[in-house]
């Protein structure tokens, strides 16, 4: 990597904290018990399952008489070092803008190191990373952590990293295991392994002996992680593929238990919530609120409308895309919509692999028709981080909502 792109990564760092710290405003100093500080703790303490007195006032999964996080532990091994320091009262709000900060400066250089062969420019590299962190609703997942934005931001990180690594096969190792890191965090971006497969390809054009050492490295270091993430499930829940779910609260609702976590009858509320949902307006501020089950990507990100206008697909930029609709796929026919978010959350997983491959396929930022799309695009997402850290859902709003839409999950 070379060293500009580095000076110009840490500054991107810093803007980030700025950035989201201003966003998540109050949010920074609030010390709410939280499921990844708890995990943390916990496995500092030689346990897996988390202590009974905070049992109460955690999203937990009960099995066997012990309580467990069944959320995917990314980031709680993120979380474990200042835990380890600070302890149970740690501001998990400062950690967690910690790690959304870091995915402006990680986008920025995966776009670096791929788009150095296509000619884009630095401002437009710069354009594209400040897109993905602040004009889609990863804004709002910076702003807020809660336990399933947190473990989100986490999964961006690691798909950064595992970008990087894929880049022309270098460092097969590393990318597997960043790969598999993004799993623990979402299960969902392991569907993103079609980019180190096309990069590889693209580099040997053959199955030659380095690419298949290539693929030998790659494939042991995720078996590695899979394995490693089959033997917390085991120890936990006895099975190596329960992850925990089903051993949640909200597992006796009438709707999961007549058709699952996932099923194709929810396919249409949750291609509502991805393309069609539209903000709902209110007689008082905020004036023009989030419907919490999702709103349309084509609102939040904008820019998106002109994928079918690209015509450069090069192989990664395929394989990109490929990886985008793999990881879609189980969230359309998944039983939430993601509720309740700011924008269509679930897209973080898959924006990353989709706004490289459209920037391979030849999206540039040159012309200010782009440029505004992306603008609009920021103004939108932002709207809604500032919302999610100054002034989230609460009761009196979720009424006002009610009132002036059609909720189709709630």
């Amino acid at each position: 990597m070379k060293r500009p792109h580095l000076r110009i990564a840490l500054a991107l760092y810093g803007l980030g904290l700025w950035i989201f710290g201003l966003l998540a405003g109050p949010r920074l100093a609030a010390r709410p018990p939280n499921e990844f500080v708890a995990q943390a703790e916990a496995w500092l303490a030689g346990r897996l399952d988390i202590a009974p007195q905070l049992a109460s006032y955690l999203d937990l999964a009960e099995f066997g008489g012990r309580h467990f996080v069944p959320y995917p532990p990314t980031a709680a091994a993120l979380y474990t070092p200042l835990v380890a320091l600070f302890g149970r009262g740690v501001y998990h709000g400062v950690l967690h803008l910690l790690l959304a900060a870091a995915v402006l400066p990680l986008f920025y250089l995966t776009l670096a190191r791929y788009l150095d062969e296509t000619g884009h420019s630095q401002s437009e590299k710069l354009w594209l990373a400040s897109l993905l962190a602040f004009g889609t609703p990863i804004a709002a997942l910076g702003a807020v952590s809660s336990v399933y934005f947190t473990g989100q931001i986490a999964a961006v990180l690691f798909t950064c990293l595992y970008l990087l690594a894929a880049y022309r096969g270098q460092h097969p190792g590393w990318a597997g295991l960043a790969l598999g890191a993004a799993f623990m965090a979402r299960g969902a971006t392991l569907l993103g392994f079609p980019v180190i497969l096309a990069e590889i390809w693209r580099t040997e054009r053959r199955l030659t002996g380095r690419a298949q050492q290539a693929l030998l490295h790659f494939g042991l270091a995720l078996g590695l992680v899979l394995l490693l993430a089959a033997w917390y499930n085991w120890a936990r829940f006895g099975q190596p593929a329960e992850f925990g779910y089903q051993y949640l609260d909200w597992r006796v609702d009438p709707t999961f238990v007549r058709w699952g976590l996932f099923d194709a009858v929810y396919l249409e509320r949750n291609l509502h919530a991805l393309l069609t949902s539209l903000p709902v307006l209110l007689p008082i501020f905020p004036y023009v609120a989030f419907n919490p089950e999702g709103m349309s990507l084509l609102l939040t990100t904008p820019v998106l409308l002109l994928l079918p206008t690209l015509r450069g697909w090069t192989l990664t930029a395929k394989a990109a895309l490929l990886s985008t609709g793999l990881i879609l796929l189980p969230a359309l026919v998944y039983a939430n919509t993601g509720f309740s978010q700011y924008g269509y959350r679930y897209a973080a997983d898959f924006l990353p692999y989709l706004i490289l491959a459209m920037a391979l396929a030849g999206l540039r930022v040159r012309s200010w028709p782009v440029k505004t799309l992306i603008l609009f695009g920021a103004a939108v997402s932002l709207w809604g981080a500032w919302l999610a850290g100054w002034h989230p859902f609460d009761a009196e709003l979720a009424r006002l909502i009610q009132e002036r839409a059609l909720l189709r999950y709630r």
